[in-house]
């Protein structure tokens, strides 16, 4: 047994077990993080020097304000210890409790604190079918069996199952007049640390204290440091209980030093964002059941038809040198239960091989939307770890806006994850109002996003840092790390702003580069803008900060591409030139030896490589990130009648018979891929309306999201859109309204603070009794849940999205609110309470929501469309569209037509990507 004295990480007693040295074990039975211990560590250790003959500040002082700065609380709050472990003890001590309600499973040490201190431990089960999340279902049926207990116990994350603590729960059991205990041990690997924190309120809380190691983040378990924060009055008496010159002079002195390194910490919580699916991921291909989790640890349970237990898999593991926890040694979890710690790429690779051998299985298929399939038609590729180095970086620029560089940068993302590296996107500035909202609901650029998706991670902010979402009049909402900070004019922002943003985007880009193998840069326009240059933060003084090479990409569909390209670097610098390694032509269209002559003539003019001539690609159905790419794909302005579609006399008539769906095309759309699915749907057709004698008579109209839905409004009294739309509505038509199009349907947006409007009332449709007041704030969530909308087929059809709003309604009469939805983050599920949203009429003919990507919802999707019709008397269709399997093909579709026409090889050498062996 590994766990002799309880716990994990014991290469004493596996030396003795399994026979070989403890430096030999690849230890994942212990949760460190593997990219510490910091810098900072071995710095503080060569300075102490002398210190070791001088006793410890026996108050740690120093420490102690450190945090109480950190935290922005009081000194006489905190109280720091040897490790979370005497804490948890002095705790006990101090409160006394003669019962203690501790979930099962959690850390052993909650209990065996409680019963040295005479008192009795009362386990909470944790059910496994709701995958071991403390829930307020958990915490009532305790009480109502065990009665009021004198002290709760509970980890936020919770070890070993990596399942945060609702803190809404935790505060509600503290105002009824609970003692709680909350092990915040984990919680710092969280990107979301500071607003799941219970710090500030243990301050205020006389029956609340929170506990915190040092010593998992900052992967310094020999030196053991921790702290409490709570009410002075209990920390007080806990530190009266403590034994004096608790903490050693050395672990202090750490415990400073470590607080000062912040980057440290952002590059660990981009580590785990990534690595934590890829290893969760690759267990369950294994046919474990992994239990979900938010922590830097994976708790999983072997199937029944394994014929193992923990004990026997942690057996063959550690004769193997590789350990894991045996689970199945916490109450409340079965003999199948084990846990692991997440460790840097190749540890992990090396775990689910042991794994593999041990259980002697074959993977199950990977799927695609979680991950790129990889490439077996070419060969993988690979980086040195990135504990080596920073991660290669490519770039792709641009002649102009809209040649191709999202897609071109996407499909190299694709490519390369399919090749076997760790890929990322970076684009440090972005300008669209397309936004995609991240798992920790942060707001980004949709083209980083998608690009995230093609690499199969999850996005986060750093891959697009400061993202710019124009407002009018040449204004822009600047989001920083997916947060508003502000709106800006464009002079103001280049003058007030940029030299602040330098920074940002260089440590962000740092970050990435720490976690992956190649980062995929792109920039935006031109580099050739020489109005801007001296200030560039995405083109090309990004790419020298990267230390990336540039592929300059032209669009040949628009003409003058030699121009283009020619012209473009005569005006860049000659260090600029230098950093120009090869040129790509996009969206070509006819016979490729034709355009022979002009490549050979621009290689010989410029002394640059064609790297490649990429052929347009038809209907690839990936996002568009602006309205550019929106006004070149509409269709008409006004429904074409039949026979007058430009196609054969069958298409024609076979178009006639679609369901004719208008979207309102506001000046200021944003996220109009929410339509996208509908042009892929077989009885759909799709046209953008811009003014009232367009409208006709359509079978819907969509009031799609706006930036700023009352000046949206405004414009649509006054080109007479909005009495046609009205009229059509009142008239028995089927509308409906997403985000900003939702807002414009109920009486009346006020914007008394001027967030999104000069005008401070503007009235609506009038269609249902609510209100939008329009506050600072921004929502930004991932949501889930279902949908019964009157007269649809289909009850509690499943949803998913995110929203991006800063309105807030309120209804002056009761609504029907046909959504039932929780946020939703990773791990964090347990914390969300479910709410009702949206809007229908009785009928269900008009409705909306402030979910965006409701319609990527295929089940939801088409019980709207079978709704309409039914309204013209036409039988229903299946759900036979499935588009985000639609759209990972299309990942794949991209990446294969980009292989066969770019010199891939060349470009891998470019890099720095060297080929394996």
């Amino acid at each position: 047994m590994l766990e002799q004295y309880g716990h994990g990480g014991d290469l004493l007693t596996a030396q003795r077990l399994f026979g070989s040295n403890a430096g030999e074990f690849l230890d994942f039975s212990s949760n460190m993080n593997p990219l510490g211990p910091p810098q900072a560590v071995f710095s503080a250790i060569a300075a102490f020097g002398a210190g070791i003959a001088r006793y410890p500040d026996p108050a740690s002082r120093r420490l102690t304000a450190r945090l109480a700065e950190l935290h922005e609380i009081e000194e006489p709050n905190v109280l720091i210890g040897n490790g979370a472990a005497e804490l948890i003890d002095l705790a006990v001590r101090a409160l006394r409790p003669e019962t203690a309600a501790v979930p099962a499973p959690s850390f052993s040490e909650y209990g065996d604190a409680v019963r040295k201190a005479g008192g009795t431990a009362v386990p909470v089960p944790l059910r496994a079918d709701n995958g071991f999340a403390v829930d307020e279902a958990a915490v009532r049926h305790a009480m109502e069996t065990h009665g009021k207990p004198s002290l709760w116990f509970f980890g936020s994350p919770n070890n070993p199952t990596g399942r945060l603590t609702d803190p809404k729960l935790v505060r509600r059991l503290a105002d009824e007049g609970h003692t709680v205990v909350l092990d915040e041990a984990f919680i710092d690997f969280l990107p979301d640390a500071e607003r799941l924190t219970l710090i500030r309120s243990a301050c205020k809380t006389p029956g609340l204290i929170v506990l915190r190691s040092m010593t998992k983040l900052y992967a310094v378990p020999g030196i053991r440091v921790g702290y409490a924060a709570g009410h002075p009055d209990t920390i007080a008496y806990m530190r009266d209980l403590q034994v004096p010159w608790s903490v050693n002079a050395l672990a202090q002195a750490i415990g400073e030093a470590v607080l000062d390194d912040r980057p440290f910490v952002e590059r660990t919580v981009a580590w785990l964002q990534g690595e934590r699916p890829y290893l969760a991921e690759r267990l369950s291909r294994l046919g474990l059941r992994v239990i979900p989790g938010a922590a830097n640890f994976i708790l999983f349970e072997l199937p029944p038809e394994s014929g193992m237990s923990a004990a026997d898999l942690q057996r063959e593991m550690g004769r193997r040198g590789v350990l894991i926890r045996d689970a199945s040694r916490f109450d409340g979890l079965g003999a199948g239960y084990c846990r692991v710690a997440v460790k840097l790429r190749a540890d992990n690779d090396r775990l689910v091989e042991t794994l593999k051998a041990c259980l002697g299985t074959n993977p199950q298929p990977e799927e695609p939307a979680n991950r790129a399939a990889p490439n077996t038609a070419k060969p993988a590729y690979t980086a040195a770890p990135n504990t080596a180095r920073p991660a290669r970086t490519l770039m792709i620029q641009g002649t102009a806006s809209d040649v191709g560089k999202s897609i071109l940068t996407t499909a190299l993302c694709r490519i390369f994850a399919q090749d076997g590296l760790r890929a990322a996107p970076f684009k440090s500035q972005n300008m669209s109002l397309n936004s995609y909202v991240t798992w920790d609901g942060k707001e980004i650029g949709v083209a980083q996003g998608m690009q995230a998706d093609a690499c199969g991670i999850p996005a986060v902010t750093d891959m697009n840092p400061i993202l710019l979402k124009p407002t009018g009049h040449m204004a822009s909402q600047v989001v920083v790390h997916g947060v508003p900070l502000r709106d800006y004019d464009a002079r103001a922002y280049r003058e007030q702003y940029l030299a602040e943003a330098e920074p940002i985007v260089k440590e962000a880009l740092a970050r990435l580069r720490s976690a992956y193998d190649v980062v995929v840069l792109e920039g935006a326009g031109s580099p050739a803008e020489v109005n801007l240059k001296d200030r560039d933060i995405v083109n090309m003084r990004m790419a020298g900060w990267a230390e990336a090479p540039v592929l300059l990409v032209a669009d040949i569909d628009r003409g003058g591409v030699f121009a283009s390209i020619v012209g473009t670097m005569d005006i860049l610098e000659p260090h600029e030139r230098d950093r120009v390694a090869g040129f790509i032509v996009n969206k070509f269209r006819g016979d490729a030896s034709l355009l022979a002559p002009g490549i050979e003539w621009l290689e010989k003019r410029t002394g640059k490589p064609v790297l490649g001539v990429i052929p347009h690609l038809d209907a690839l159905g990936l996002e568009d990130e602006d309205s550019l790419s929106l006004d070149a794909r509409r269709r008409g302005t006004g429904p074409v009648p039949p026979g007058q579609r430009g196609g054969t006399e069958a298409e024609d008539a076979a178009d006639g018979q679609k369901l004719d769906i208008a979207v309102i095309r506001l000046p200021r759309i944003s996220n109009f891929t929410d339509f996208d699915p509908l042009h892929f749907e077989p009885d759909a057709s799709v046209r953008y309306v811009t003014d009232a004698e367009s409208l006709g008579e359509p079978d819907a109209v969509v009031i799609p999201g706006s930036k700023n839905a009352a000046e949206d409004m405004r414009f649509l009294r006054g080109s007479g859109l909005a009495d046609a739309v009205d009229r059509y509505a009142r008239g028995g038509g089927a509308v409906a309204g997403l985000c900003g199009g939702y807002e414009m349907m109920g009486r009346m947006l006020l914007d008394p603070d001027g967030v999104e409007s000069g005008h401070t009332e503007t009235a609506g449709f009038g269609w249902f009794p609510f209100r939008v007041c329009f506050g600072r704030s921004k929502r930004t969530v991932r949501v889930s849940g279902t949908a019964a909308v009157p007269g649809w087929a289909g009850d509690g059809l499943p949803v998913i999205g995110y929203e991006i709003h800063m309105g807030r309604i309120t209804y002056d009469e009761p609504c029907m609110q046909p959504f039932a939805l929780k946020e939703t983050s990773t791990g964090t599920e347990a914390c969300a309470e479910a709410y009702r949203e949206g809007v229908s009429s009785p009928d269900g003919r008009l409705w909306g929501t402030f979910m965006h990507g409701v319609l990527h919802n295929d089940d939801f999707r088409r019980s709207w469309l079978n709704a309409l019709r039914r309204a013209k008397g036409r039988p229903p269709l299946p759900a036979s569209l499935r588009f985000r399997e639609r759209r990972e093909a299309a990942f794949d579709r991209l990446a294969e037509h980009v292989r066969r026409h770019l010199d891939l090889p060349r470009i891998r050498a470019i890099a720095g990507l060297e080929e394996k062996a």
